[in-house]
């Protein structure tokens, strides 16, 4: 018994097929929202690491709960650069080693990442979103120094 692929036709009405795309299109922006990333402020309270702790460190980010969550980095500015109107910055350590820590900082940051110069020092906080060879941080921020007033 074999049937044809005409047998099972199927037919919609312009009004099905307009809500067909609604339906998807307001499941696609739902789950975007879902999922989108923590804006990082500087009142946020986080784990601090420094380049070569990530690097030599012997624990790892998953075991230690910190994938999605927000941590501040202390490096040395290897790299900045702006390519598809995103700044990011490439911090190393104070050790020779091949990774590296890249920042995507948050478009607020722009005054502040025009001011850095390559070999400056600085803190960075943003939320790990993960290894391969480099870690990656997302919606990166420059914390000011805190003052004592």
């Amino acid at each position: 018994m074999q049937r044809s692929l005409n047998t099972y036709q199927l037919s919609f009405t312009p009004k099905q097929i307009i809500a067909l795309i609604v339906i998807f299109v307001f499941l696609g922006l739902n789950s975007c929202s879902e999922n989108s990333d923590k804006i990082v402020r500087e009142s946020l309270d986080v784990e601090q690491f420094n380049v070569d702790q990530i690097i030599e460190g012997d624990f790892t980010f998953d075991e230690d709960n910190l994938i999605e969550n927000v941590v501040l980095v202390e490096g040395v500015i290897q790299d900045i650069n702006n390519l598809n109107n995103r700044s990011t910055i490439i911090l190393k350590g104070k050790k020779d080693t091949d990774r590296l820590v890249i920042c995507d900082m948050q478009k607020n940051q722009k005054l502040t990442t025009n001011s850095l110069n390559l070999g400056d020092e600085i803190s960075v906080k943003g939320i790990l979103k993960g290894t391969l060879n480099d870690v990656i941080l997302l919606n990166c921020i420059i914390p000011q120094p805190k003052t004592n007033e």
